[in-house]
């Protein structure tokens, strides 16, 4: 059996630094704005329209704790390092799993030490809320855009 030794973290990319991966999370979830945004304009109803929007603001708020956490461990970040990375999904639901999906795989390598805990913890929190508005989602009718 392989043992990880104590102090490497579960990030998958050994070269990638702690910076580049929070900043590049950081990024998915500045696209995921948008994407957001523009499915919420683009609602063929009014249900799905408020969620959207609803979901928007639990995407800001977690975006804006992790940005602020992570340079609480890792020092301040230069003012032009977010730059959304843009989302294909053209319906709510492909969105809200998309998001699950890779919010999951983001969790599962949040380093290990003591310091990381408070943000894995609200990771789990923005997980819940994940899966809460992926139930109201599917509650409401989703048509192709």
């Amino acid at each position: 059996m392989l043992l990880t030794p104590i102090g490497v973290s579960k990030q998958e990319d050994p070269s990638m630094s702690p910076s580049e991966f929070f900043i590049g999370f950081l990024n998915r979830l500045e696209g995921w704005k948008t994407k957001c945004k523009n499915l919420h304009w683009a609602a063929p109803k009014k249900n799905i329209h408020v969620y959207l929007d609803e979901f928007l603001d639990i995407l800001s708020e977690y975006q804006d704790g992790l940005a602020e956490g992570y340079m609480g461990i890792l020092g301040k970040m230069q003012p032009n390092v977010i730059k959304g990375t843009p989302s294909d999904s053209l319906n709510a639901i492909d969105f809200i799993n998309e998001v699950r999906g890779a919010t999951i795989v983001f969790y599962d390598k949040i380093p290990q030490e003591t310091i990381y805990k408070g943000i894995a913890s609200e990771c789990e929190t923005f997980i819940q809320n994940i899966n809460k508005y992926k139930y109201l989602f599917e509650l409401c009718d989703i048509r192709p855009y």
